[in-house]
C-alpha cells in the first residue's frame, strides 16, 4: 500500500455489507487523512455522515486495526465540519458523485411506506388511560351505546389517540353498517363548508347533509367556537339529530368549559352525555403500543430497547410511532439491527420533530377571516368596512404575538401597509383587550389555536 487511499480501498474489502449498504452508504465515503492512530473519512452530505457514523463507525475501527495491528479512532466529517482545499475538492468532488440526500430520503419513504395502518379497533392499544374513552366509541360502533352516551365527548392533549377512535369508529361503522349515513368531519371542514355554503346560496344543501346523518363524528372540535354563525348552526344540527336519536361523537384538545368563546347552550350540549378524558399513557401501555406497532412493521426490537424507548417518550403517542418508524426505516437502509445506540439517536430525532411547526402568516390569516366571515383578500384589501378593518386588526395583532416579523415585514403582507397603520392596529386591540374580558379571551383563544395540532 502506497497511500491512505490504498489502506482505505483494503479496510473497504472487509466490510461484509449488502449490494445496497455499499452503494448507498459506502460508496460516498472518501478518506481524507490519517494522522497517527486518526482516521478523517469525509463524507459529503451531513445527513450521509451521521447515518454512516452511527452505524458503521466500529465496523471500521474493526478493520482498520486487523489491517494495520493497532487500535486507531475514526471520525466522519462532512461539508459542515470542514473547509477543504483547493486540491482537496479537485480530487474528491469529480470522483465521489456522492448520493444527495434525494436518494436517502427515497430510501427512507420506501421503507415507511405500507407502514401505515388502518386506524381502528384492533389497533388501538387499551389503557387505564384511555379505557373509557375506547369502549364508549367501541359501544357506539356497535349501535348500543345511544341511549346512555351521547354525545360522546372525548377529550385529551394532541397525539393521545383521539383521531385514532373517531377513526375507528368511522371505520367499522362503514363495513358493517353501510346503510348508515356516517359523517366524519374535522371542525375546520365543517366551518369552511358553512361559510361557503352561505356565499354560494347553498345553506339549504348543507343542512340537509348533515341533519341527515346518522351518526356524526366531529374532530377538534375546540375550533367551532372561532365562528359565531357556523356555531350556531352546529347547534341546531346537534338539536335535531339528538331528538332522533342519531348518535354524536366530539373530539377536543380541551373540556367544554375550556372552550372560549362557546356559547352556554352549546357548552351544556356536549357535556350531556359522556364526558371521557384521555390522559397521558402509564408505561405499561407506552410498552404496549411499541410491541404492536413494531409487530405490524414485522420489527424485531430486544425488550431493553423497547424499555428504554417507552421510559423516555412519555407524553405522546405519535412519538413513540414516529420512533418506531424511524428505527425501521433505518433497519432497512444500514441493515442493522435496532440497539439502545440507535434508539438513543430515533428518540433524539423524534423530539425534535415534534417541536412546534411556526405559525405562518397564511394560517393566522385563514383563522381570523373564518372568525369575521370575510376573506382573506378582503383582510389586504383597502376596504375600511368596520367588519373588515376589525378582522384586519385582530390578523395583525396575532402575528405580532406569535411570529417573529417586524411591523414593516407585517405591513407588507396587508397590502404594503406602512409601519404606523400596522402600530396603530396593534395598540387598538390593545386597548379593547384591557376592557372587555370576552374580547380578551377571543384573542387568547385564536393564539391558542395557532399551537393546536389533531
Amino acid at each position: 500500500m502506497n497511500s491512505f487511499a490504498d489502506l482505505y480501498e483494503a479496510v473497504k474489502q472487509k466490510l461484509d455489507l449488502t449490494e445496497t449498504a455499499m452503494k448507498l452508504w459506502i460508496e460516498p465515503i472518501q478518506p481524507l487523512k490519517m494522522n497517527h492512530n486518526k482516521v478523517i473519512l469525509y463524507v459529503k452530505s451531513p445527513y450521509g455522515r451521521q447515518i454512516v457514523a452511527e452505524n458503521y463507525t466500529l465496523m471500521f475501527e474493526k478493520h482498520f486495526r486487523d489491517v494495520l495491528g493497532f487500535e486507531v479512532k475514526v471520525e466522519f466529517v462532512s461539508e459542515e465540519d470542514v473547509t477543504l482545499t483547493h486540491e482537496q475538492k479537485i480530487k474528491l468532488d469529480p470522483i465521489t458523485e456522492l448520493q444527495d440526500d434525494k436518494a436517502m430520503v427515497n430510501k427512507l419513504e420506501k421503507a415507511v411506506t405500507g407502514s401505515i395502518y388502518t386506524h381502528t379497533f384492533d389497533t388501538f392499544i387499551v389503557g387505564e388511560s384511555n379505557k373509557l374513552a375506547f369502549s364508549a366509541c367501541k359501544a357506539a360502533a356497535q349501535g348500543s351505546s345511544v341511549a346512555y352516551n351521547n354525545p360522546i365527548y372525548i377529550y385529551s392533549e394532541p397525539g393521545l389517540g383521539k383521531t385514532h377512535l373517531l377513526s375507528a369508529v368511522n371505520h367499522e361503522l362503514k363495513n358493517n353498517r353501510p346503510e348508515l349515513n356516517v359523517i366524519y368531519v374535522n371542525a375546520e371542514t365543517f366551518v369552511t363548508e358553512f361559510v361557503e355554503s352561505v356565499k354560494y346560496h347553498t345553506v339549504d344543501g348543507f343542512k340537509r347533509k348533515y341533519r341527515s346523518a346518522d351518526v356524526l363524528l366531529i374532530d377538534d372540535v375546540q375550533f367551532i367556537s372561532r365562528a359565531k354563525e357556523s356555531q350556531i348552526e352546529l347547534f341546531h344540527t346537534f338539536d335535531i339529530l339528538h331528538m332522533n336519536g342519531k348518535q354524536i361523537i366530539l373530539a377536543s384538545d380541551r373540556p367544554p368549559k375550556e372552550i372560549a368563546q362557546l356559547e352556554d347552550r352549546m357548552r351544556t350540549r356536549f357535556e350531556r352525555g359522556l364526558m371521557a378524558d384521555i390522559s397521558i399513557p402509564e408505561f405499561e401501555t407506552r410498552l404496549a403500543i411499541i410491541k404492536r406497532k413494531a409487530e405490524l412493521l414485522d420489527l424485531e426490537i430486544p425488550a431493553n430497547v423497547m424499555e428504554f424507548i417507552a421510559e423516555r417518550l412519555k407524553n405522546n403517542i405519535r412519538q413513540l410511532e414516529g420512533a418506531i418508524l424511524k428505527m425501521n426505516a433505518l433497519k432497512v437502509v444500514t441493515e442493522f439491527p435496532p440497539n439502545i445506540q440507535m434508539a438513543q439517536n430515533v428518540i433524539r430525532d423524534v423530539l425534535t420533530d415534534q417541536q412546534p411547526i411556526p405559525v405562518t402568516v397564511e394560517k393566522i390569516i385563514n383563522e381570523v377571516a373564518a372568525i369575521y366571515n370575510v376573506t382573506n383578500d378582503d383582510m389586504r384589501s383597502q376596504s375600511r368596512s368596520a367588519q373588515i378593518s376589525t378582522a384586519r386588526q385582530v390578523a395583525i395583532y396575532v402575528i405580532s404575538k406569535t411570529t417573529s416579523l417586524s411591523y414593516t415585514a407585517i405591513g407588507q403582507e396587508f397590502g404594503g401597509r406602512d409601519h404606523s397603520t400596522i402600530v396603530y392596529a396593534i395598540n387598538k386591540v390593545k386597548n379593547i383587550i384591557k376592557k372587555d374580558n370576552s374580547y380578551r379571551a377571543s384573542i387568547e383563544d385564536i393564539i391558542k389555536n395557532m399551537g393546536s395540532t389533531s
